[in-house]
């Protein structure tokens, strides 16, 4: 089952994934998905949390669910593309 984070403050998304078949993680547990889903407000404009993140950032600001949704799948299909080390 594919997994995503979702920050605070993005609940409404939670059931929204959920009905897709993600299971939904806090970003404290980011590393174990494909994904972390953040609001405007919570992005990290330094840009460290995001070096330091080794998964996709998607800024949820002003973006429908389904936008959302689609590119978490887009990241989610490139990182299933990316060949693994043995």
């Amino acid at each position: 089952m594919k997994k995503v984070a979702i920050a605070e403050g993005l609940t409404g998304l939670n059931d929204y994934f959920h009905k897709r078949g993600y299971t939904v993680l806090p970003p404290d547990e980011a590393e174990k998905t494909v994904a972390l889903v953040v609001s405007g407000a919570t992005l990290d404009f330094t840009g460290v949390q995001k070096r330091a993140l080794k998964v996709p950032v998607i800024n949820a600001e002003g973006q429908t669910p389904e936008q959302i949704f689609q590119q978490v799948e887009r990241v989610s299909k490139a990182a299933d593309a990316e060949p693994r080390l043995i």
